[in-house]
């Protein structure tokens, strides 16, 4: 049987390899719709694979501008969640490098995976270094999820 740790690197690594190369289909295999993201100071619930394409473009023209050539991701631990084999929760260490020179210090994420039509896909993740010197998550979607959750919490308020 293949371990928890073993699933979880194998989705790192494919993930990573479409970051790189920018391979959107690829990427897609690997990642659910809807995700969970969660950066250093802010969250964005991606719900359409438009919003993954905006997202993963912004995040590889950030990368581009800064001259990556290496985009690892390392697990550090992962486990079955308890009493479900359909779901594992793990932590990873990604480092960006242009050569042999790192773009920035090492950060971590934790990052839950699930297995949906028999493939292992992201589900959530969040960066826990919390002075992780990259913003992961496109400004835009990120500033209109924003707002719309102000404006339901007005909405809320009232009904009340």
């Amino acid at each position: 049987m293949t371990t928890a740790f073993d699933i979880y690197q194998a989705n790192l690594d494919a993930v990573s390899n479409a970051i790189l190369t920018g391979d959107l289909p690829r990427l897609r295999r690997h990642v659910a719709i809807p995700i969970m993201l969660y950066g250093p100071a802010s969250e964005v619930v991606v719900s359409s694979i438009e919003e993954m394409e905006i997202l993963i473009a912004d995040y590889r023209q950030e990368l581009i501008a800064k001259g990556f050539t290496s985009y690892t991701r390392t697990c550090l631990s992962a486990r079955f969640q308890a009493g479900r084999r359909d779901m594992i929760l793990g932590r990873h260490s990604t480092l960006i490098l242009a050569g042999r020179a790192e773009i920035m210090p090492a950060f971590d994420v934790d990052m839950a995976l699930m297995r949906i039509d028999g493939a292992w896909k992201a589900i959530w993740q969040q960066v826990v270094t919390g002075d992780a010197p990259i913003e992961f998550l496109a400004a835009d979607i990120t500033e209109a999820q924003k707002k719309a959750h102000a404006a339901m919490g007005t909405e809320r308020s009232k009904v009340r």
